[in-house]
């Protein structure tokens, strides 16, 4: 038998204000109320919650993990009861799409604006994610839909090609190089503006360094393209993105752009699916995706 909701959202609120009093306020009962639903949920699972001190209350070791545990059950309820509401609105369903922050810089938010004018009943749940985390998701279970660069080899996926994604270097304007192409180990004598680790670009470009026995030198990491291309053309250093991501700063910004040679920066993005979880809102967005 599951707690109740209501007297799990009071326990997360004492515990987060420190106080049974405040938490009884904001949530519109009286303290004596809040009292007897602390201590039902206390008699439900058969252990002491909170501690009554001069300062408030603070949860017990049961009631710390209890506060973890039963913050991501009402996080689940909230959005069963959601999902619930769009199909008593007439909607047909919901698909979880996770994709990648290229993707997400692209056409990829236009593509999702013209199918839910053309499904209007179908109700799109956009998370920004790693690759390797959305093909996990997407393993898992967690996701629909997938848009990343890698195609991770796990039983029972799909992946189709979505659109091409090739890397280029992007410098300063008043950078010494001058060729139109280059490798990125070219480029490893210069101050370097990059992503965090977990990014795919950040990444090749720790291994490029690696092979070459150089060092890279990471002087600012950041957590968006903009940032990145703001840093370079301020004269920070150099750094490799997708080149579809480029376009309004090469016009506006003192930057230019060099292609590159590496196999590494010839990359993909591929649209991944669950061959085993193919309804009918997945298969009317992945067909539209593929288009």
């Amino acid at each position: 038998m599951y707690p109740d909701l209501a007297s799990l959202a009071l326990f997360l609120k004492a515990v987060k204000l420190n106080s049974l009093t405040q938490a009884a306020r904001q949530s519109h009962l009286s303290l004596s109320a809040a009292s007897r639903r602390i201590a039902l949920l206390e008699e439900h699972f058969g252990v002491q919650l909170l501690e009554r001190t001069p300062q408030g209350v603070q949860a017990t070791p049961a009631g710390q993990a209890l506060a973890h545990l039963g913050g991501e059950l009402l996080n689940q309820a909230a959005t069963l009861n959601a999902e619930i509401a769009d199909y008593a609105q007439g909607a047909l369903g919901r698909v979880r799409l996770h994709a990648n922050i290229s993707a997400m810089s692209q056409r990829l938010p236009e593509q999702l604006a013209a199918f839910s004018a053309k499904h209007p009943r179908i109700k799109l749940e956009i998370h920004e994610a790693r690759s390797s985390e959305i093909v996990e998701a997407v393993h898992e279970g967690h996701a629909d839909i997938g848009v990343a660069t890698i195609t991770t080899p796990f039983e029972g996926m799909q992946y189709d090609l979505y659109d091409a994604d090739p890397l280029c270097a992007i410098v300063p304007d008043d950078c010494p190089i001058t060729e139109p192409a280059i490798y990125v180990e070219q480029l490893l004598p210069f101050d370097f503006v990059a992503l965090d680790n977990k990014a795919a670009t950040t990444r090749g470009l720790i291994r490029t360094a690696e092979a070459a026995q150089q060092p890279l030198k990471l002087r600012q990491q950041v957590h968006s393209f903009e940032a990145v291309c703001r840093l370079v053309a301020a004269g920070l250093g150099v750094a490799v993105l997708p080149l579809g991501t480029l376009h309004a700063a090469l016009r506006t910004m003192s930057i230019r752009r060099i292609d590159l040679k590496d196999d590494w920066a010839q990359r993909d993005m591929y649209l991944c699916v669950k061959a085993a979880n193919r309804s009918a809102p997945v298969r009317a967005l992945y067909q539209f995706l593929q288009r």
